[in-house]
């Protein structure tokens, strides 16, 4: 068979049947492949973002903004980030003709309102996020902008909002091994024993792993990963075929896409919130988070925390410590406080 690539377009297989989509615009193409019809759409598709490389006025936003996707700042960031950039960058489209002179505080607070309005909040503190980022850049390159456009608030999760990924604990990490399946239980296996990302752990391929320790780069920071196999990942390496390139991969062979996995994920996590077995709010990346929970219970230094986790800061890492030295210190408060009530029991009868 002659394999044929078309360029702009990325296929994806899923349950045997291959789909494919325009790069650039995230669009599916629906004509059969091969066909003339099929180039048709995707030349349909490629003319459709033409407008976006017609230069915009010189002291815009939309200026700035194709400034900064062109820039070397930009290209080195971890295709996922850039992703998640872009998605802001389509929605600000509409005001790609402001100038950056009228670029204050009160513009910045009237998109972020906005966008909390259409989208929420979590994607209006995205956008704040992106801005910031836009609006130093621009500094840094000499670009008008207020220095003070930046300064908006994020939206603060509600009280009593549950926490988004928010840290699974041992018993639930356990109930969760059990159940999932062979495919789902090495994912989560690799994740836990290593603190990947879920990106990371579903490319992540056998050439990784060598001698019983775990080697690669993540995708996001770049951040090296380099550490002895936990033993329960270990046993799970050595009971998987081995069906191709990726070590995560489904029933039938084919590497897992973001999209199927979650999927398959969600799914099981489901059946056990309603058994009652796991707490709501149980996520994939909450489950990665136990390692460094666990390391830093453990009494491990921020810095050994890193060398497993591949934290690029110590931030995240130094949060984890202060919750587990936290409860060190609330279990010898219990503790204290059990021994003087039977104390003083004993000294009343």
């Amino acid at each position: 068979m002659v394999e044929i690539k078309v360029r702009g377009v990325k296929a994806y297989k899923s349950r045997g049947k291959l789909y494919f989509y325009h790069r650039k615009t995230r669009l599916r193409i629906r004509a059969e492949f091969g066909t003339a019809a099929f180039l048709a759409e995707v030349e349909r598709l490629d003319q459709s973002r033409l407008p976006e490389a017609v230069p915009v006025r010189v002291g815009t936003l939309g200026a700035l903004i194709a400034a900064y996707r062109a820039s070397p700042e930009f290209r080195q960031l971890a295709v996922r980030t850039r992703d998640d950039y872009q998605k802001v960058f389509n929605y600000l489209r509409p005001l790609d003709g402001d100038p950056l002179v009228n670029i204050d505080p009160a513009y910045t607070l009237a998109v972020r309102n906005a966008a909390f309005d259409k989208r929420k909040r979590h994607f209006a503190n995205s956008v704040v996020t992106v801005l910031r980022l836009l609006f130093a850049w621009g500094q840094l390159y000499g670009v008008g902008v207020d220095k003070n456009a930046a300064i908006v608030p994020k939206f603060r999760r509600p009280r009593g909002t549950p926490k988004a990924n928010r840290r699974g604990t041992r018993e639930e990490l356990e109930i969760v091994l059990d159940a999932a399946p062979v495919e789902l239980r090495l994912a989560i296996a690799l994740a836990v024993c290593t603190g990947m990302r879920e990106s990371d752990v579903l490319r992540f391929p056998w050439s990784g792993y060598v001698d019983g320790t775990i080697h690669g780069r993540a995708a996001k920071t770049g951040a090296p990963i380099s550490m002895p196999a936990h033993p329960m990942l270990r046993e799970l390496l050595h009971q998987a075929p081995r069906l191709g390139p990726i070590i995560v991969v489904g029933a039938r062979g084919n590497a897992f896409t973001p999209s199927g996995f979650r999927t398959r994920f969600f799914k099981l996590i489901r059946q056990l919130r309603t058994a009652g077995q796991v707490a709501p709010g149980l996520t994939f990346h909450g489950l990665r988070t136990t390692t460094a929970t666990m390391l830093a219970e453990a009494g491990c230094d921020t810095q050994t925390i890193m060398a497993i986790t591949g934290h690029e800061t110590e931030a995240m890492v130094k949060l984890y410590r202060e919750e587990a030295d936290k409860k060190g210190r609330a279990d010898v408060a219990i503790k204290k406080l059990d021994f003087a009530v039977r104390r003083n029991g004993k000294r009343t009868q």
